[in-house]
């Protein structure tokens, strides 16, 4: 009897013993299990990454055969940018293009990072790899030419590049002229042509130039006007047009083209209006719009215009220290104020620039020392501050440029004589400072500008008559 009820306590349940080993093999057995699972999911996510790649290298070089060239960027909005291409990555991915049209031949480097954070790349003649190093996380880091400095004219305000990278244009407020340079393509320094200027208006101020190259508009503070120029694409020089002037508003400020070469605008600072103009593609004249002007607000000092050519901004320096928003009529070129036509900036707003994905706006705020930052709807072009809607800048920030790759933001410091140097998160549009500020070689830096090949930056120094020119990493 005894013998049997110990036996019956025996069966009723596991030893301490037993009840550790039934732990230990179904935590191997579940260890081996999220390894298979693991494994398995990164085996899936490399082929999504290397079949999306496959099939937007395939779409990028049959738009190459066609065009002769690579596109500028990718655009997925519903109608997209001239010079473009939509090429969309499976959910939750996201794409890094960066074109290399000005050698010979052409060529890109196209990166798909997934939302586990793996990154794969294909170029014009690889297969997808893994990528030791995103396009997207380029370091921005800014270092100095052998030679740092070339001579520009008086008092030097603005740059303006050409898209293939071979010209470079200095509007210069003190001299009323432009400077002409060549930049070489491999070290990014630059040389001033055989004829080093062309005459300019008064208090020549900003300048932009059409995407097919032909043709350069520089505004003239002074004169209240804007200089047309046809640029020679093999030489880079320019040549005043025949009616080589148009009248804009009191005080322009700030001028700048759509992508597909249509429509000019121009912020006139004095009375608080941006006059907009139709651009003959063939000749390069412009025309002032039936209606020639649309109001802004307080001291408008800097336009830009979206990627896809939907929207315009002006960023609007005293009273309102506001950005105000229109939408484009693709068409006619005509701009209409959206239904909330402004957004706070800080204080004396002083430039403004749109990300080439159409995502981000950024602005610099003079008196507060600090960036704004925006997210901007595609659809609608509606703009709304992040969450932290403002960065630290230097003391003054002036002006401001983006890479074409989207990856580095660049601000310059008036009073402190430097630039900052940002790095942009690509999904969110949140900037972060990578290093200390670089401290620009000349005196009084103004505009800031950025080759196309993201090789390249180049500071107008004011005050010093000079143009500093870095390497990008």
């Amino acid at each position: 009897m005894t013998n049997m009820r110990t036996i019956s306590k025996r069966s009723a349940g596991f030893t301490i013993v037993e009840l550790l080993v039934v732990i230990i093999v179904i935590g191997i057995l579940a260890a081996i299990s999220i390894v298979i699972y693991i494994g398995l999911t990164q085996k899936a996510t490399i082929a999504t990454l290397q079949s999306d790649l496959s099939n937007a290298a395939k779409n990028l070089k049959i738009y190459q055969t066609i065009n002769g060239v690579y596109p500028i960027a990718i655009d997925c909005n519903a109608v997209p940018a001239i010079n473009t291409v939509c090429l969309k990555p499976s959910n939750g991915n996201i794409f890094d293009y960066v074109p290399e049209n000005i050698i010979n031949p052409s060529s890109f480097q196209l990166t798909e990072t997934s939302a586990s954070g793996m990154s794969y790349m294909i170029t014009e003649s690889t297969s997808a790899t893994l990528a030791a190093t995103p396009i997207g996380a380029a370091s921005g880091i800014l270092t100095e030419l052998v030679t740092p400095t070339i001579a520009a004219g008086t008092n030097p305000t603005s740059i303006t590049i050409s898209n293939d990278g071979t010209s470079v244009y200095v509007a210069n407020y003190g001299s009323n002229n432009v400077s002409m340079y060549n930049r070489n393509t491999s070290t990014g320094a630059l040389m001033a042509l055989a004829t080093p200027t062309i005459a300019a208006g008064t208090g020549a101020r900003e300048g932009t130039i059409s995407t097919d190259g032909s043709s350069v508009y520089i505004v003239n503070t002074g004169s209240s006007t804007i200089s047309m120029y046809s640029r020679n694409t093999s030489t880079g020089a320019l040549t005043a047009l025949a009616n080589p002037t148009i009248a804009t508003g009191p005080g322009p400020a700030s001028i700048s083209i759509s992508t597909d070469g249509t429509s000019v605008y121009v912020a006139n600072a004095s009375n608080y209006t941006a006059s907009m103009y139709s651009r003959d593609t063939s000749t390069g004249a412009l025309t002032a719009l039936t209606t020639p002007t649309i109001s802004t607000g307080t001291s408008p000092i800097s336009v830009a215009i979206s990627t896809d050519g939907a929207s315009v901004y002006i960023a609007n320096s005293t009273g309102s220290a506001a950005v105000s928003r229109y939408s484009r009529n693709t068409s006619t070129g005509a701009l209409t104020a959206l239904t909330t036509p402004t957004i706070t900036a800080g204080v004396t707003p002083r430039d403004i620039v749109i990300s080439n994905d159409g995502a981000s706006v950024y602005v610099t705020n003079n008196a507060s020392d600090s960036i704004s930052m925006y997210s901007r709807d595609t659809s609608t072009g509606v703009l709304t501050s992040l969450a932290t809607p403002t960065i630290a800048a230097g003391d003054g920030p002036r002006n401001i440029a983006i890479s074409a790759d989207g990856a580095s933001v660049y601000a310059t410091n008036l009073d402190s004589r430097n630039i900052s140097v940002y790095s942009r998160n690509v999904s969110t549009g949140v900037l972060t400072n990578i290093a200390t500020p670089v401290v620009a070689t000349g005196i009084g830096p103004r505009e800031v500008k950025i080759s196309n090949d993201g090789r390249s930056v180049y500071v107008a120094n004011y005050d010093s008559n000079t143009i500093s020119m870095y390497s990008r990493n």
